[in-house]
């Protein structure tokens, strides 16, 4: 991401330590004071054989006792450390070209708390930035789980240009409770399950609250995260260890709990265990520009552990490939869950999708799917179904301008509850379905076109009433006298069909199958 498009997407974050010191050439004084403490002038060797750990806590000493803050600067080498590493407020950790090993079952490597002392809110140890550096958690040999960094109860936190390696049943990062925080840059290479946990709720990047089992210390007052970005970052499967559950999200929550201006832009994720990106209990927020490939669930994945309901989120211009189980881009909610309001789903690409849809949403108000391009989804099993965009219990929807090929299934289904849906010039190319199924009441279905269908290009089931078909271009629908260019099922009623183009269906396709009640075709070409 340049220069100016990152620094609009930190926000208020870029205050921290001014846009220079955050986006400009590594430094080793991004804190205040511009102190430096090098921790070879207190005994390390980075030979990577030599115990570094008494040097790091003698140099992290220094570095508190500094007015201000300083910066810690760990040079080019192998440091085997054998504890975590408390930062304290105004810490820079300068480590280009250092690899920074874990030692022991001793926990993260670097943390900005203790298991004792509390903090409430945002008061803990802030305006902390960790720059550079591989840090190897050794999750196989040191199987504890184990996050690699770890920051809670705090404000202002830059993690860039980092690489972590082999992070045990754990997370790379975890956020609890904390804002203003930026992830830029960094690789996620590898996870091991360890301690037998699943792969699926792992994020690489944890963002949660404070409660109790969740952070391992106080205070546990839930406190949410706010202001978190996520930029420019790589998740993949480490070459002797197997990839995270997600690159970022949550498994844990608190009911009413919600993290707030998430923004989630321009990362690939090359692998992962469940999820591309998942967002747990956001509002306000962004998930844009981001690569996914190889997952095997949901590609992006918006939903919530405790059942709240998310609100205010936008998913744009991202590109899923590669989906085996689920779905290409997400949002569920949980039984007895609280439903979700106004969320976005636009200009993305959907590509090889196994499973359910290529874009799936349910129980949404003030939903929008818009300019997607949703191509070759596929069946779990012969007698599946993998519909290309699929939205259920979510009134009033607006589904426009989307383009669907290659769909082992309906291209468009919209059921359940979504009563007053409007589906408008969408493409629909080539479906083992029907092009365009709905079933819910008041449906406005305008302007779209439909070629490649089976069985129908417009189907109209479900007791749906008064639902309105205009203005659809319909070619060849495979399925002969079996099916038709437009089929009004049984149970239906009130259904207008206007000035719609039927006459390239094909031979021996009926037009019009009507077996409803009320239907009034006016002005179709057939």
């Amino acid at each position: 991401m340049e220069r100016r498009a990152l620094m609009l997407a930190m926000g208020g974050f870029v205050g921290a330590w001014g846009g220079a010191s955050v986006l400009g050439a590594p430094s080793a004084a991004a804190a205040g004071g511009g102190v430096v403490v090098d921790v070879t002038a207190h005994g390390a060797k980075g030979d990577g054989t030599t115990d570094d750990t008494a040097a790091f806590q003698s140099a992290l000493a220094a570095v508190k006792a500094a007015p201000g803050g300083a910066t810690l600067l760990v040079p080019p080498g192998t440091y085997p450390v054998g504890v975590s590493l408390v930062l304290g407020s105004g810490t820079t950790v300068s480590a280009y070209g250092a690899r920074v090993v874990r030692i022991k079952d001793s926990g993260a490597l670097l943390k900005n708390f203790d298991s004792v002392t509390p903090a409430y809110g945002y008061g803990g140890a802030g305006n902390i930035a960790v720059l550079g550096g591989i840090w190897d958690m050794r999750g196989a040999q040191f199987s504890k789980q184990s996050d690699a960094i770890g920051f809670a109860h705090c404000e202002g936190v830059l993690v860039k240009d980092c690489t972590f390696v082999d992070t045990p049943s754990a997370h790379a990062v975890e956020l609890n409770a904390v804002r203003n925080v930026a992830i830029v840059n960094c690789v996620f290479d590898g996870h091991h399950p360890g301690d037998g946990a699943s792969l699926t709720t792992k994020e690489a990047v944890q963002i949660t609250c404070a409660t109790e089992g969740n952070l391992p210390a106080p205070a546990y007052d839930a406190t949410p995260c706010e202001d978190i970005l996520i930029t420019g970052c790589t998740l993949r499967a480490g070459t002797t260890t197997g990839p995270f559950g997600a690159l970022c999200g949550d498994h844990w929550g608190a009911k009413g709990v919600f993290h707030r201006r998430i923004r989630v832009i321009g990362n690939t994720v090359e692998k992962s265990g469940a999820f591309g990106i998942r967002a747990a209990d956001w509002q306000d927020s962004v998930i844009a520009d981001n690569t996914v490939t190889d997952v095997a669930l949901h590609g992006i994945y918006l939903n919530s552990p405790q059942g709240n309901g998310l609100s205010g989120i936008t998913v744009t211009g991202n590109t899923v490939r590669g989906v085996d189980g689920s779905g290409g881009i997400s949002a569920t909610v949980a039984a007895g869950g609280a439903r979700h309001r106004d969320i976005t789903v636009s200009g993305n690409t959907v590509e090889s999708v196994k499973g359910e849809a290529g874009i799936y949403v349910a129980q949404t108000d003030g939903l929008t799917v818009t300019r997607n391009t949703v191509t070759t989804t596929l069946r779990l099993s012969a007698t599946g179904n993998c519909q290309g965009i699929h939205v259920q219990s979510s009134p009033n929807a607006v589904i426009a301008r989307n383009s669907l090929t290659d769909i082992q299934g309906d291209g468009i289904g919209v059921d359940s509850g979504s009563t007053g849906a409007l589906v408008t010039d969408n493409t629909v190319l080539t479906t083992t379905g029907p092009g365009i199924n709905t079933g819910v009441n008041g449906a406005t279905l305008r302007g779209n076109r439909i070629t490649g269908a089976t069985g129908y290009a417009v189907r109209v089931g479900g007791n749906a009433v008064g639902t309105f078909v205009q203005s659809t271009t319909v070619g060849a629908v495979t399925g002969g006298a079996s099916g038709a260019a437009i089929g009004v099922m049984a149970g239906s009623s009130g259904t207008w069909l206007v000035g719609n183009d039927l006459t390239a269906r094909g031979s021996g396709t009926p037009a019009i199958t009507d077996n409803g009640t009320g239907t009034t075709p006016v002005q179709n070409t057939i």
